[in-house]
């Protein structure tokens, strides 16, 4: 009946896959967890083959790292059932019912997001502080919030999808790196005319990212929506690309793209600092994407 997928890559998921593991035994139907290893570090290959253990638990190793668009779809090959649950690797079930809120919502519906949280309590680490702080005020919605704009609010880490909805849209194996497959599967749902609901069942984001981790992975999420705007596969519900083309119409785009790579090192400063200004944060990010498409 269920499959869930978890594609791993150098993260610890033993006490996440154990939590699925103990959730599955209770549903009154089959579940299957297939962890994927995608090529990780062989410290980790070695802690999470604990894993295989586990009841209704896979665990396997790909020889070469397939990449996050790549490796989901390849899970999928692997899969049994006729439900997919998508996962990231880095996260904690914020519910003991986690799995049995899908199974109440899995009868009627294309795609199914659960949402993400973060911790309440910032870190320790003033080094994780911004990609907390930027997860918790901008992907820490609601259900009634993301229901208002659902192809904009999905997000990969936490969706239930049938697979003969994801037989005709996969995961696009195109884009390079980390950033915005989510925004592009969403798109393609979309132009499907398959629907996406937005239920409380979230997935708590653990793996928080040093300052600079976070900024250069948000670099190349901007060059892959540079990628997909050029060869128009999204629209201006993304609210960047919404941004952008209206600057750009108006001729202001220039002069703010110049004006913000002069003041780029105060900006990096005021988002390194204590208070953090993520107006600075998207004005940044639309600089980028001007240079990306010149």
């Amino acid at each position: 009946m269920l499959s869930i997928l978890i594609p791993v890559f150098n993260y610890d998921v033993r006490a996440f896959v154990k939590c699925l593991s103990d959730q599955s035994v209770a549903l009154e139907v089959s579940v299957e967890i297939i962890c994927l290893d995608d090529a990780s570090a062989a410290t980790f290959q070695a802690l999470n083959a604990e894993v295989a253990s586990l009841p209704n638990v896979e665990y396997s190793v790909s020889e070469v790292n397939l990449g996050r668009s790549a490796i989901r779809n390849a899970m999928v090959e692997k899969a049994q059932f006729e439900h997919l649950l998508f996962l990231d690797c880095d996260g904690r079930c914020a519910y003991d019912d986690y799995l049995s809120r899908y199974q109440l919502a899995w009868s009627e519906y294309d795609v199914i997001y659960g949402g993400r949280i973060y911790n309440d309590e910032a870190p320790d680490d003033h080094d994780l502080y911004f990609h907390w702080f930027c997860g918790h005020n901008r992907e820490a919605l609601l259900p009634i919030a993301r229901q208002e704009n659902p192809f904009k609010s999905f997000m990969t880490n936490n969706f239930l999808v049938r697979r003969a909805v994801y037989d005709k849209v996969k995961m696009d194996e195109g884009a390079v790196g980390y950033g915005h497959e989510d925004t592009l599967f969403a798109q393609e749902l979309k132009r499907a005319g398959f629907s996406i609901d937005h239920i409380d069942n979230p997935i708590e984001h653990e793996g928080i990212e040093p300052f600079e981790v976070f900024l250069a992975k948000s670099e190349n999420g901007v060059r892959n929506l540079a990628q997909l705007i050029k060869s128009k596969k999204v629209d201006d519900s993304i609210r960047l690309v919404r941004y952008y083309h209206k600057l750009k119409r108006l001729g202001a785009l220039p002069i703010i793209a110049w004006a913000v790579n002069q003041m780029e090192g105060k900006i990096i400063q005021n988002l390194r600092g204590p208070a953090h200004n993520l107006l600075w944060f998207d004005l940044w990010k639309l600089a980028r994407l001007h240079r990306h498409l010149a």
